[in-house]
């Protein structure tokens, strides 16, 4: 009988612990693009500013992104609005392979410039810094039902 229940058991925590990484893993198999694209499914034009293109964060352009001083991860993707009289940046970050995600995450938060665009800008508890797998998402959006959307859509996935 204990052999039975300790098989059962067993058989019970392979299962759930298979289910409970499928959604990130999921997330890890998407592309940047991919789930860019994903994060503004079922906005109308109007609840947005006007976006630009997504962009590749490169060493370049990664301390205007997420304050950081070199890209010390495996990608990144970012998308603003063009007109900057309203504070949206939506940044994802790919991490490498083993890296501390929460340690990037922790690092994001503490270096991110969150008035960058000196006339608007969000205040610290506004910021959203979430992760998925090896997958992070950074919202810097003034617009709560915006922000909250976003991140819906990104936890859905």
């Amino acid at each position: 009988m204990k052999k039975l229940l300790l098989t059962v058991m067993t058989a019970l925590l392979l299962v759930l612990g298979g289910c409970s990484n499928t959604k990130e893993d999921a997330v890890s198999a998407m592309t940047l693009e991919d789930i860019m694209t994903a994060l503004y499914d079922g906005f109308s034009e109007d609840e947005l500013p006007m976006m630009g293109e997504a962009t590749p964060v490169t060493d370049e352009n990664v301390n205007w992104y997420l304050g950081l001083g070199a890209v010390d991860f495996k990608e990144g993707l970012a998308r603003e609005a063009m007109i900057s009289s309203v504070a949206h940046s939506v940044v994802l970050v790919r991490a490498d392979e083993g890296q501390d995600v929460e340690g990037l995450k922790d690092e994001i938060k503490a270096s991110i410039d969150l008035r960058k665009w000196i006339c608007v800008g969000i205040e610290e508890d506004q910021l959203v810094v979430e992760s998925r797998g090896d997958t992070i998402l950074v919202v810097v959006v003034e617009d709560q039902t915006t922000r909250d959307k976003i991140v819906t859509n990104f936890n859905n996935l």
